[in-house]
């Protein structure tokens, strides 16, 4: 897991930075009772941009009688005057203020009340800054989810970090909104998801370390929600079988280096078994970004990987000895920046 604790500004605000997840191959398992053992298994990778969130304790005075609720400015309705105000305030990766994504922030403060790892009556300011877009298949409200809950735990020093990821891993599966970002995450690196589930509940994963620079590219025009495949039956059915025959193709040798060019094999193949990569969206991009690369002549050095479940690729090496140069990404982001094509240059964490 790519976590970063910045310097607190004082002991009343912590500040967390953790990347985003990438998916290149999946099973939907979704059909458990105990939303701990829903979730995937799968292979993908961590990036170094995620989210940042921050958490500021308020503190109240004296004169603070009423205490209530806040959604940022759209709801100043007091309630239940037992409970500290919580503000949440969501920026997207341009900076603008994304007012309809803070109720998974929401629904994590209660999680974490209910489960005692935050007092009822404490009043909380939470700001969230996305260093990539949403429903492009980066991970980003699993990011988020666990950025904010770790920024609490920083802050309170209240449990263990795992009752924390869990926590995130349900809230995901509530709101339909991911199955195996919060466990890949959780994995760090390159990381292969060998059983559904939370970390440490029913979800198993292992990662390995591989600090590659990397292109991510996506079509802005385009966005998709995860639901729109989980839980459609079809597409669930298509997913599941070229899943399950990735997962069991990687799983069959040690998860280390030398299992990268395996696992772009595979990836390729589970695009093509699942038809994701036949919609026409995903298709043209994919065309678009190949032919720059060819146009590059980096045809040798790089492979195009599709983001599951976005209209988004990944722009990978195609051996780990022979990484991309940063002149190299560059000379496709300019390609990229005339065809008004998105991307931003990270590194795979670890």
């Amino acid at each position: 897991m790519h976590v970063i604790v910045l310097p607190m500004y004082g002991k009343d605000m912590s500040d967390t930075l953790i990347g985003g997840h990438i998916t290149l191959l999946f099973t939907v398992e979704k059909d458990g009772r105990l939303l701990r053992n829903q979730g995937s298994r799968g292979a993908g990778f961590n990036v170094e941009h995620g989210v940042r969130a921050s958490v500021l304790e308020i503190k109240k005075t004296g004169a603070d009688e009423q205490i209530g609720l806040s959604a940022g400015s759209s709801l100043d309705e007091k309630v239940d005057v037992k409970y500290g105000e919580i503000e949440v305030t969501v920026f997207d990766m341009d900076g603008k203020e994304m007012t309809e994504s803070s109720s998974i922030y929401f629904d994590l403060v209660d999680e974490l009340r209910h489960a005692k790892l935050l007092e009822k009556a404490e009043s909380y300011s939470i700001e969230v800054n996305l260093d990539l877009p949403t429903s492009q298949g980066f991970g980003m409200s699993a990011a988020g989810l666990v950025a904010v809950a770790y920024a609490f735990r920083e802050l309170t020093g209240r449990g263990l970090a795992g009752q924390y990821l869990r926590l995130c891993h349900r809230i995901e599966r509530l709101h339909g909104s991911g199955l195996g970002d919060v466990l890949g995450i959780s994995a760090g690196g390159v990381e292969i998801r060998l059983q559904a589930g939370a970390p440490g509940a029913s979800g198993r994963a292992l990662g390995f370390g591989c600090p590659q620079n990397i292109l991510l590219a996506w079509q802005p025009s385009e966005k998709r929600h995860t639901s729109k495949y989980i839980d459609d039956e079809k597409w669930q059915n298509k997913i599941t079988l070229a899943g399950q025959k990735a997962v069991n193709n990687l799983k069959s040798d040690s998860w280390g280096h030398s299992q990268w060019s395996e696992i772009l094999k595979q990836s390729r193949i589970f695009a093509e078994q699942s038809d994701l990569i036949d919609e026409p969206e995903r298709k043209h991009l994919l065309g678009i970004v190949r032919e720059i690369v060819r146009e590059l002549d980096l045809q040798a050095k790089v492979s195009i990987r599709l983001c599951m479940l976005g209209v988004s690729l990944a722009i990978l090496p195609r051996e780990l000895s022979r990484p991309l140069t940063k002149e190299e990404l560059d000379q496709i982001s300019k390609e990229l920046d005339k065809l008004d094509i998105g991307y931003k240059s990270t590194k795979i964490s670890g």
